[in-house]
């Protein structure tokens, strides 16, 4: 009667056994959704990357002038960017990186006014410490202090400033600026160079004259 009693209790505890593991795996189960959740995020990842894409195909193709030969290639928001003198001047501001087809890269800053006067404003004070030891520029014969080389071009409520560490021409980059602007006549036209006096100019009717 005993070794009954044993085996009876041998076998209630095994099923009890067996009854808890098919709960807990049953318990489980619902969390194997997880599983789907990378696939969810590289959805996502992929469908951000689509969003960006076609965010930056417009100025990319604004940037990709081919009548002006600059044979821009690549395109993307400078989110890093540096912050810079003119930018306490105005909160409009596109900053971008490009690149052409040789792998030349460029910095591009684009600051817009709500009119001329700020404009000038802006740029009057930017000259007034763009020189060497931020010291001031006088207008029209004065050189840019920078190690690299810059165009600066001054437009009624704008300024674009274009940087690269290698030589730029400034020629196919006006050219390029009075094909996207409906006003490409400019104020005041800067190219610095290192170690080197900035050249100015100015563009009206399509043509560039030396200040």
């Amino acid at each position: 009667m005993r070794a009954l009693n044993k085996l009876l209790v041998y076998l209630f505890g095994l099923f009890s056994l067996v009854l808890f593991a098919c709960e807990q795996d049953a318990a489980k189960k619902p969390v194997s959704l997880d599983s789907i959740r990378p696939h969810s995020k590289t959805n996502k990842s992929k469908s951000d990357q689509k969003k960006a894409k076609d965010t930056l195909g417009p100025f990319l193709n604004y940037y990709a002038n081919d009548s002006a030969s600059l044979q821009i290639a690549k395109l993307k928001i400078d989110s890093l960017g540096e912050y810079r003198f003119l930018d306490r001047f105005s909160p409009n501001i596109q900053r971008f990186l490009l690149q052409d087809s040789s792998s030349a890269s460029f910095q591009v800053c684009t600051w817009n006014f709500k009119d001329s006067s700020a404009c000038l404003e802006a740029f009057y004070n930017w000259l007034d410490q763009a020189g060497k030891n931020n010291s001031s520029v006088p207008l029209l014969k004065g050189s840019i202090s920078s190690a690299n080389y810059n165009l600066v071009i001054v437009a009624e409520k704008q300024i674009l400033y274009i940087g690269s560490k290698r030589a730029i021409d400034f020629k196919k980059w006006l050219l390029w600026y009075s094909g996207t602007t409906k006003s490409p006549d400019c104020r005041y036209i800067l190219y610095s160079q290192p170690k080197k006096r900035t050249k100015w100019f100015k563009f009206e009717n399509a043509q560039i004259l030396t200040l």
